[in-house]
């Protein structure tokens, strides 16, 4: 058998049961790889199934308002693929006439939509014989080929990877080394004795396995200091919605960039338009780790008369519906706790 014929062998008797297996509409097969892009896949199934409850079809994704798109995302991080997925979905139903692109090129047309999810979506949904390079699928074929160039993108790996394709189940074949990747070819503990094609592989036949695929050194997380505060004006909480950027469209409190001392901060936020602010009691420490970036927050209760028009004032139970970033769950939950 060749290369492709054993892992789809082994696919067919292996497969992982996953919600949006056996999927043939473009939709949900590009709504779960959306999802699945920088999160775990039994952290997707759940938002995978609320989301298709809400917004069954394109057309529900594209009517409804980013903030419910936002606040349906709520903990699953990386929140610019909300964005996307919002707009993406309002392309197809109002410039495609409600149908996606038919192809991988098309498909990279929407936002949002890279390399990666468009030969995914194209090769499942649509039978395209295109690679869909995951960091599973570059770390089985990073380990098969022994492949010695350091790896920046999976996508280095695209012309080995073309020549290995099953021509006739392109969309099995990327989910079978999806899976090999997640459940045998694992990281730091691959489990070769397995592996349906270990004596294809040179780094297992080499002893080697652990050091490939080569990937650049790491980069240092950047970090960042923040001054978090619980902000009213009356019996009211001061919230403001973020612009584009990290985080864009999510709500957020009053924050002050670095860590100061209370005469400090009500300098800050004087200047920031904030009239006759009071600090009212220290809260907990948080931290939050992104891909790049550690915020590290300490917090803060205050008070004031007025408040800069980027801020809205709101009860306990208007925050409920609206979109917060992970990054600010302890904050959040002190409102929460202290409302109860």
């Amino acid at each position: 058998m060749s290369f492709s014929e054993e892992i789809l062998s082994w696919y067919d008797a292996n497969k992982r049961d996953l919600p949006w297996r056996g999927e043939r509409d473009p939709y949900r097969i590009w709504l779960s790889e959306i999802m699945l892009q920088q999160t775990q896949t039994e952290t997707v199934k759940g938002y995978y199934a609320r989301f298709l409850a809400r917004f069954p079809t394109v057309a529900d994704l594209a009517a409804a308002e980013e903030a419910q798109v936002l606040k349906l995302w709520e903990g699953l991080g990386y929140y610019s693929r909300a964005r996307n997925l919002h707009a993406a979905a309002r392309k197809v139903a109002h410039e495609c006439g409600g149908v996606f692109p038919t192809d991988a090129a098309g498909l990279r047309a929407l936002p949002g939509v890279g390399p990666y999810a468009a030969n995914a979506i194209a090769s499942i949904a649509y039978g395209e014989p295109v690679p869909a390079l995951d960091g599973n699928q570059a770390r089985v074929l990073g380990r098969v080929l022994a492949w010695e160039p350091e790896l920046k993108t999976p996508f280095d790996l695209l012309k080995p990877a073309q020549s290995l394709i099953s021509k006739d189940r392109p969309g099995d074949y990327n989910q079978a080394l999806m899976d090999l990747g997640a459940t045998l070819c694992l990281p730091k503990a691959p489990r070769c004795g397995l592996c349906p094609v270990a004596e294809r592989c040179r780094a297992f036949r080499e002893d080697a396995a652990l050091d490939f695929p080569r990937k650049p050194a790491p980069v240092a997380k950047k970090e960042q200091d923040w001054t978090v505060l619980l902000m009213t004006c009356g019996d009211k909480l001061l919230v403001r919605r973020r612009p584009k950027g990290l985080l864009g469209g999510l709500y957020e409190f009053c924050a002050v960039e670095g860590w100061h001392d209370t005469e400090a901060v009500i300098a800050i936020l004087e200047d920031m338009g904030f009239k006759n602010p009071v600090i009212l009691e220290a809260l907990p420490d948080a931290r939050h780790v992104f891909t790049h970036l550690v915020w590290r927050m300490r917090g803060l209760r205050a008070a004031c008369d007025a408040f800069p028009d980027a801020y809205t004032a709101v009860t306990p139970e208007q925050l409920d519906p609206l979109p917060f970033p992970s990054a600010l769950r302890t904050y959040r939950g002190l409102v929460t706790r202290k409302q109860s």
